[in-house]
């Protein structure tokens, strides 16, 4: 049985014609280290729970969001991160973006069994709608971005 889920409210300003309306959006940014992974995936949290969005779905987000922070921070010299949050039709799409350099492929890694980490982005493909990478402005650094699914499947 599929559940009914209320539809997050446009904001006043959002309402209108465009084929697609953003009916919420919001930036941060936080400096490139360790201890930005748990306070990304706090704001994360406080920000969905803020627009109504489902709690697995806001945990869904969070553990992507730390997924994509923790890979900024152990695999750039990125001072800086950034994250955009945006609700768009059916989907949050979630936008990390690094300093770093070119904007080389990212593929997820085949962890070992006794492996402790690599399993991360295993976990993106798992949970996404679909993820990718694209070019950072001026092509510095790259976004990483993920699109979760706001119906209930």
């Amino acid at each position: 049985m599929a559940l009914s889920r209320p539809a997050i409210p446009l904001p006043p300003h959002a309402r209108g014609g465009g084929a697609v309306s953003v009916r919420r959006e919001e930036d941060f940014e936080l400096p490139a280290h360790a201890t930005a992974v748990a306070e990304a995936r706090e704001r994360v949290w406080g920000q969905l729970c803020s627009w109504g969005v489902p709690e697995g779905l806001g945990r869904t987000a969070q553990l992507v969001v730390s997924e994509f922070f923790t890979n900024a921070v152990v695999h750039t010299d990125s001072c800086l991160i950034r994250c955009r949050l945006r609700v768009c039709s059916e989907l949050l799409r979630i936008e990390v973006c690094d300093e770093g350099g070119d904007c080389a492929e990212v593929v997820p890694r085949q962890a070992a069994a006794d492996d402790v980490n690599g399993r991360g982005l295993q976990l993106v493909s798992a949970v996404a709608e679909r993820w990718g990478v694209r070019p950072g402005v001026h092509e510095q650094g790259r976004v990483v971005w993920a699109e979760l699914s706001l119906t209930v499947r």
